[in-house]
């Protein structure tokens, strides 16, 4: 399985565009500006607003944050899906130029730059809020360093930061950005449908697609967003072309209407965005899989007994792997459809449905008993492969 990214344009690279149109503001797409004003009576150097740029280093654009003669308290932010519980990683790459001459690199008389990355695991908009979980204080001058910090989420929306704020005024004076990437560590389940401020929640037609749907996605809101699009991530991890079809009041509500054509079997995921993607207004995941035709083919030669370790579409080799040892022993059936664990004219069919609210709709016992009765239905919630593989041999046991 592919590496799931769950940062949007995580290198901090191109495409660059003017955030909310300021030409000042260039800012690499998924991420928003910003710094900290001067306060009255300061210096004129002291707390300037930066210039924020695309530049080329190692023959990679990267995203520049720079005031010369001046100093700053500034940075970027991202806010992302995430589950309660879960702790994440965040590394990002950061360099500084600080100089009294303008060489590239120069670190004449140069400044601490003090670069820190953070993580709000509230979802908050305030670089300053006591809640942000910030790294240590780094002096990266002319060389990359790799900052980190990791934060225990608290809602089903973080934010990350990026953050420097040189201690004196330069001529040169540039931090720049490259590589952020966003993990989780340990166990990892993913919010399925996330709504936003202001009741911002998607609709999809079809809810059950077949690949070559097109998909109607409505956007429902009480708060009329500005900057907004809707972004979707395809199951090979590249962006599906969406379609915006107009936007219109109802009742109170703003309602938004897009198109994207689900080309591919697997799982996608639409978020609904504004700020070039840094804000995360709403999100939801979308299996496509194709119909499975009930065809009659007679009954079995026997009655036997199946067992089918059901894995949801969230899982990975691992978890296949875990679930083969796990049922060796047993030769237990593995897949991943529900609706091939619920066929056959069998007296005796078991479903071992693993972690079944990692499904875009969850499954229950109740869907089974509605599309193929008679299957008798077990959830098993499994934190990681192997806590699989031990429930499944320790459950043959008891049978």
């Amino acid at each position: 399985m592919a590496k799931k990214e769950i940062l949007i344009n995580g290198a901090l690279g191109e495409p660059f565009s003017a955030y909310r149109r300021d030409k000042n503001l260039q800012t690499a797409d998924g991420w928003a500006t910003w710094w900290l004003p001067a306060q009255e009576g300061e210096a004129h150097w002291k707390n300037r607003q930066p210039v924020f740029s695309a530049f080329k280093l190692d023959n990679q654009p990267v995203q520049q944050v720079s005031t010369p003669f001046g100093t700053h308290v500034a940075g970027l932010w991202q806010q992302v899906p995430a589950a309660p519980g879960n702790e994440y990683e965040l590394t990002v790459e950061g360099q500084a130029w600080s100089s009294e001459d303008t060489a590239a690199a120069s670190r004449l008389e140069a400044s601490d730059v003090n670069l820190q990355v953070g993580i709000d695991p509230t979802g908050g908009l305030d670089p300053h809020s006591p809640l942000v979980v910030w790294s240590g204080l780094s002096q990266p001058l002319s060389h990359w360093q790799t900052l980190r910090i990791t934060a225990v989420a608290d809602a089903n929306v973080i934010t990350i930061y990026l953050k420097s704020a040189p201690n004196l005024p330069k001529r040169q004076q540039s931090v720049f950005w490259r590589n952020a990437f966003l993990r989780p560590i340990g166990r990892h389940k993913r919010s399925i449908n996330i709504v936003g401020v202001g009741d911002t929640h998607i609709t999809l037609e079809p809810e059950r697609p077949q690949p070559g749907d097109l998909i109607t996605v409505v956007i429902s809101s009480t708060r009329s967003h500005e900057f907004v699009e809707l972004r979707v991530k395809r199951p090979d991890e590249e962006e599906a072309a969406v379609l915006l079809r107009g936007s219109t009041l109802d009742e109170g509500r703003t309602l938004w209407r897009y198109e994207f054509n689900a080309d591919q079997d697997g799982l996608y995921e639409v978020r609904f965005v504004g700020d070039a993607g840094a804000r995360l207004l709403a999100l939801r995941l979308l299996q496509v899989t194709r119909e499975v035709q009930m065809v009659p083919a007679g009954s079995p030669r026997t009655s036997y007994k199946r067992v089918y370790v059901l894995l949801p579409p969230t899982a990975d080799v691992k978890w296949l792997l875990a679930a083969a040892r796990g049922g060796f022993d047993g030769r237990f059936t593995i897949g991943f459809s529900a609706d091939d664990a619920g066929l056959g004219d069998l007296e005796n069919r078991r479903v071992l449905a693993v972690n079944p609210h990692h499904w875009p709709q969850v499954l229950t016992e109740a869907w089974f008993k509605q599309h193929y009765p008679g299957v008798r239905f077990t959830a098993v919630v499994a934190n990681t492969p192997e806590d699989l593989e031990a429930w499944l041999k320790g459950w043959l046991e008891e049978g």
